[in-house]
């Protein structure tokens, strides 16, 4: 963190609460600790646009906007962007899974099969790395897929 509170004076308390909560306290502790004069604008914009004036506005939920994060991410080919809000849907803003693997069926559909091998392979290192048990998702229901036309 800054050194003391005048080096935090600029940014919103309700964006670096947020900022904290969503991307974590590792992430956010990296970004305020490595931070200069030179990216300081920067930091300030993203925490008080970014994390108070859409992640705090609580109009749509977070796990909603975890969901959406992923699939613009990933439609844009921003992989690191994408495995990190991938693991803060995961870990933070308690998406489940049943819904991240849906989202992420629509994301290949939509975004194409490199961008969808992409992003399985970045989500199977993920909870792997997680150590999330998978035993719990239930199976994907293919009884309404009629492959033959």
């Amino acid at each position: 963190m800054p050194a003391d509170n005048d080096d935090l004076k600029d940014f919103s308390p309700v964006g670096l609460q947020t900022r904290r909560e969503i991307a974590g306290d590792e992430w956010f502790e990296l970004n305020m600790k490595n931070m200069t004069e030179w990216d300081r604008y920067w930091q300030i914009v993203a925490t008080n646009t970014n994390w108070h004036t859409t992640w705090s506005r609580g109009i749509i939920p977070r796990q909603t906007l975890s969901l959406v994060n992923m699939s613009m991410l990933a439609a844009m080919g921003h992989w690191g962007e994408f495995e990190h809000h991938f693991r803060n849907a995961l870990l933070r803003t308690k998406v489940p899974l049943i819904q991240m693997r849906e989202i992420m069926l629509h994301i290949s559909q939509y975004c194409g099969m490199a961008t969808g091998g992409e992003i399985w392979k970045i989500a199977r290192r993920v909870l792997k790395e997680e150590n999330i048990d998978l035993s719990q998702l239930p199976p994907l229901d293919s009884s309404n897929i009629n492959w033959k036309g």
